[in-house]
């Protein structure tokens, strides 16, 4: 999007979200987001993942947890559960940070019984330092594991640093190839366009 107009006005109208993005909860915080998820639950039902782009007749919540701080990963899906909130979790698997990424496959198979799992990379990379040399790594490895966590593929996904999607970049278009529909940031919900169609 280069400049703001009064379509994105209108679709905007049309499908009002609200987005609640949550890392690292420390336990002192916590009565802070309960209060603050309390609030969003009054405020709309949650979103859809695969409904993200549609209009909706009435105002919808994403809330979401990043990076894979167990207890607070632990938290906000009992949390969300007990809210009525269908959360979005968006795990890293292996980083230098100890408490970030210690959630295991076991506790993910847990919460996607309520919630939705979203792709993030293993190590919490940005989408341009994706290259053929850590594709498996970083992109292939972890949607596996979503699926066996959760039974599917991820349909969402979040670049570290809330990339929107570059169709040069490769890993944009290997989670397009894997069927994510939905690329998330810190500013936007955007749906992942369609491969461009090759001329003949």
């Amino acid at each position: 999007m280069t400049r703001w107009t009064p379509g994105h006005s209108a679709a905007l109208t049309a499908a009002p979200l609200l987005g609640l993005n949550f890392h690292e909860v420390s336990p002192e915080h916590r009565s802070e987001v309960a209060s603050a998820l309390r609030r969003a639950a009054a405020y709309g039902r949650s979103a859809d993942v695969a409904e993200l782009s549609l209009p909706s007749p009435e105002p919808r919540i994403l809330v979401a947890f990043y990076d894979g701080y167990r207890e607070t990963a632990l938290f906000g899906a009992d949390l969300c559960s007990r809210l009525g909130i269908r959360a979005v979790f968006f795990p890293v698997f292996r980083v230098p940070d100890p408490p970030r990424g210690t959630i295991t496959d076991a506790d993910l198979a847990d919460i996607a019984v309520e919630h939705e799992l979203g792709f993030h990379t293993t190590t919490h990379l940005p989408a341009a330092d994706i290259t053929p040399a850590n594709l498996q790594d970083e992109v292939l490895d972890p949607v596996e594991r979503i699926r066996v966590a959760s039974g599917k593929a991820p349909r969402v996904a979040a670049w570290r640093g809330g990339s929107r999607f570059d169709e040069a970049l490769l890993g944009n278009r290997t989670l397009r190839g894997l069927g994510v529909r939905h690329l998330v940031s810190n500013w936007s919900v955007e749906p992942v366009p369609d491969a461009p169609s090759v001329a003949s």
